[in-house]
């Protein structure tokens, strides 16, 4: 059975598990903590030797870093959520790796730098921050703007880039960052966590983060 190791709290491990429970896989959860060391046990580090979450065994077959994971998954079980014509897939890609280094990137660099270095006592890097706030002004615009066109991320299906950029998201509740500039957006939002992978995992996520960082 797939095995799935992570943090329900991390983005990235997120972008996974809501693809595997949209795909409706059976899998098995491994919980790791990482203010407890779990990333850097033996166990651990023999599936990832670079101790970074998520990474999956499927098998025989051990598997990191969470874009990769989601195509993997999504060929393997034959998904449209990652098409097969060329052309189709090249736009899937560029969103993902858009939503991942330009969103998620800038979301991380604020929450790090406004809460999360409180939870690993770390000191506040205000440019670090201040690059997250100036990064989301530049290209949230450029999601807006192709939301407003588009009923989902890539075109009028749902595609992995949706997922990539779901789970980004969830850390603009847990710091208030609104969204209200953003009305296409907003609403794209809206209409996935009424979905029922959302539901079934993610509705209590922004919730449980937020309470996190009091």
């Amino acid at each position: 059975m797939l095995k799935i190791y992570g943090n329900p709290l991390s983005i990235f491990v997120n972008k996974v598990n809501f693809l595997v429970i949209y795909l409706g896989l059976d899998y098995v959860f491994i919980a790791l903590d990482p203010r407890k060391g779990d990333l850097q046990s033996a166990e651990f580090l023999a599936i990832n030797p670079v101790g970074k979450m998520p990474a999956i065994v499927d098998g025989d077959f051990n598997l990191t870093e969470s874009l990769a994971i989601m195509r993997y998954l999504a060929d393997k079980n034959n998904s449209d959520l990652y098409p097969k014509a060329l052309e189709e897939r090249a736009v899937v890609d560029q969103w993902l790796d858009f939503t991942t280094v330009h969103i998620g990137t800038s979301l991380l660099k604020i929450a790090v730098n406004k809460v999360f270095y409180k939870i690993f006592n770390m000191e506040p890097d205000l440019r670090s921050l201040k690059e997250g706030e100036d990064s989301l002004i530049r290209f949230l615009p450029i999601v807006e703007k192709q939301l407003q066109k588009n009923k989902y991320v890539c075109g009028d299906k749902l595609s992995l880039a949706d997922f990539s950029l779901l789970a980004s998201l969830g850390l603009t509740d847990a710091m208030d960052y609104s969204l209200s500039d953003y009305p296409a957006l907003s609403s794209w939002l809206k209409d996935l966590r009424a979905m029922e992978f959302y539901q079934t995992y993610g509705k209590d996520i922004p919730a449980v983060l937020k309470s996190m960082m009091v």
